[in-house]
């Protein structure tokens, strides 16, 4: 196959040594290597992938079904915080530092 798209990706550096460890046990350029994974990811079918490189479960779908907070819920936190700030910063203020 023909290879003309580029992708730039920017990764920790110990995930670029692990991917170049593993291209070199394998033979494989770098790049050959991450596209081969990338395959293999995309072949696991339609559900998210996760990768054989440690990746972590996935998120997608965890919270279907529950309960999504309203405005009203944001709100009534918001104001209990701001109420525990002010009493915990009592005596703190910018002319008191």
């Amino acid at each position: 196959m023909r290879k003309d798209a580029t992708i730039t990706v920017r990764v920790p550096r110990p995930t670029r040594r692990r991917l170049e460890a593993l291209a070199k046990r394998e033979g494989r350029s770098l790049s050959q290597q991450i596209g081969r994974l990338i395959d293999a990811g995309l072949e696991q079918g339609e559900g998210p992938a996760v990768l054989a490189l440690g990746g972590a479960p996935p998120l997608a779908g965890l919270l279907a079904g529950e309960p999504v907070p309203e405005y009203g819920d944001f709100r009534a936190v918001r104001t209990l915080l701001s109420a525990s700030l002010l009493r915990s910063g009592q005596g703190h203020g910018p002319a008191d530092r």
